[in-house]
């Protein structure tokens, strides 16, 4: 059975500290806010590269998610666009900064990507056009829904969407092979097929994971571009969320034998031409115009400070962003927050709490403040028995949740935050689970609320709905016994479409 204190305790807590000092105070930089429709950029790099960066991304998101066939209705993305190598390490840290040039996270609190610009040349600003592509390919796949796709094709496809590129004005190109796998494939060679597809994030070491892009990348350009397979393929995709071995499962959706499979496979390797495909970038698109704001210093460590709280990549740039705060005479109660919120995710309860009760009564209903001091409370309430509980606490920090459900309805921090009070208020099981249901409608790959309604759902015997949100959770979970125990509840349910109620 899922602990709700254990899962509120992960859910504030879970991210990996990386207690690496800051090159420089990030707020020393002029950070600049570049913003569309779709994206918002906060960016110490060139603002109007930045500007061309995200027009092309407008033209991106048209032609994605028609191709894609995904939902338009989806949340802007913010992405941190770092100058240069410095400012990235400041943001992520010494050791990510020289493993990666970027990285992508989703969570309960929303969406963000980081990128390193370094644009002392065209060819890295073009990676990080690449880059920012690859993740919103991943965005577009996975937002709002609790489909998995194998690690090769996630991966493959992705970087297949990501060479897209606009030679005329209204069009687009798409099948280049990204340089940076033409070399690995040059280099590594192609990587034999049935490890391909049975490769995870788990068992993929370092060394192979280019190979699993490169090679992924051609099985994916094979297969949207010649094979003629695309339907099938989405039945390979069904089965694989179904547990089909993903092997068997291709061979039974594309009606070939592996070896015929990896036949044409191989051919398109040693053919060494891949096709591109033109297109129209939709009729109803129009070019985008972002807005560039020079933010002020206050704002600007205000921002990062925020992100670095939500990620934390590199605590101790929050640090030295306080300390450049009071250095500078823009400390404020919205940094304090901020800096609670971060001591209360790494466990520190007495200076969140000693940070939160300096903030004057006048800032006490602003939703910065009033998501630390709920979170504040349902943490520190989760580590006391149920009879030994602060009953009139627990409820104002429901009155707090229900009024940010309110103001922010989009964050499913909010709506967790809210079950997880009324549940520990011993309100009727109905009403809280209302709560994690649209908790988990706004985030249904967070692990955390969708263990926990999965659990509810297995309480009360209802089979459909179980087996719905408890099967994707087998693609996540990484301890074995959990996972084994969801096989078997699931195997029990298989069979009973309706409600056993």
């Amino acid at each position: 059975m899922v602990s709700r204190a254990a899962v509120c305790l992960v859910f504030c807590f879970g991210f990996v500290l990386t207690a690496v000092a800051a090159p420089r105070y990030l707020g020393e930089e002029i950070w600049y806010a570049v913003d569309s429709d779709n994206f918002r950029v906060i960016t110490d790099g060139d603002p109007q590269t930045v500007k061309r960066l995200v027009a092309d991304l407008e033209r991106y998101r048209a032609v994605a998610i028609e191709l894609l066939d995904a939902t338009p209705d989806i949340p802007k993305l913010t992405i941190y666009a770092a100058g240069d190598r410095d400012t990235y390490a400041g943001l992520v840290g010494a050791e990510l900064a020289e493993m990666t040039n970027g990285l992508f996270d989703t969570s309960a609190e929303g969406s963000y990507a980081l990128v390193n610009l370094d644009g002392r040349s065209a060819e890295r600003q073009l990676k990080a056009r690449e880059f920012l592509f690859h993740e919103y390919t991943h965005f577009l796949s996975y937002n709002g829904n609790t489909t998995h796709f194998p690690y090769w094709y996630s991966e493959g496809f992705a970087e297949f969407m990501a060479t897209m590129s606009f030679p005329k004005k209204g069009r687009y190109e798409l099948g280049d092979i990204p340089h940076e796998r033409a070399m690995t494939l040059m280099y590594a060679g192609l990587m034999p097929l049935e490890p391909l597809l049975r490769a995870t994030v788990y068992n993929t070491d370092a060394e192979a994971k280019a190979n699993v892009y490169a090679s992924g990348w051609l099985l994916s350009h094979w297969l949207k571009m010649t094979s003629g397979k695309t339907e099938e393929f989405d039945q390979f995709v069904k089965a694989y969320n179904d547990g089909a071995d993903p092997v068997l499962a291709l061979e039974e959706a594309l009606d070939m034998t592996l070896a015929e499979i990896e036949k044409a496979y191989v051919a398109a390797y040693e053919l060494g031409e891949f096709d591109t495909v033109t297109g129209e970038i939709p009729a109803d698109f129009l070019e985008a115009t972002p807005e560039v704001k020079r933010l002020t210093n206050r704002e600007a460590v205000n921002v990062l400070a925020g992100f670095i709280a939500q990620s934390g990549y590199n605590l101790q740039a929050l640090e030295d962003l306080m300390a450049y705060a009071l250095q500078t005479g823009i400390y404020n109660t919205e940094l304090v927050s901020i800096k609670a919120s971060a001591d209360l995710r790494m466990g520190d309860f007495p200076q969140a709490s000693h940070l939160l009760a300096s903030v004057p009564g006048n800032d006490r209903r602003q939703p910065w403040y009033l998501s630390a001091h709920a979170w504040l409370t349902v943490n520190q309430q989760a580590t006391i028995p149920n009879k030994g509980r602060d009953l009139r606490s627990l409820k104002r920090a429901s009155d707090e949740f229900a009024y940010l459900v309110d103001k922010e309805p989009q964050k499913a921090s909010h709506w967790f935050g809210l079950a997880m009070t009324m549940e520990m208020l011993d309100y009727p099981r109905e009403k809280y689970l209302e709560m994690l249901e649209q908790a988990y409608q706004r985030a249904p790959r967070e692990l955390h609320i969708a263990q926990w309604l999965a659990e509810e759902l297995y309480q009360q015997k209802d089979a459909e709905y179980y087996v719905r949100v408890a099967k994707p959770l087998i693609f996540e979970i990484p301890d074995e016994f959990e996972s084994q125990q969801i096989k078997m509840r699931l195997a029990e349910f298989q069979g009973k479409p309706k409600s056993l109620q």
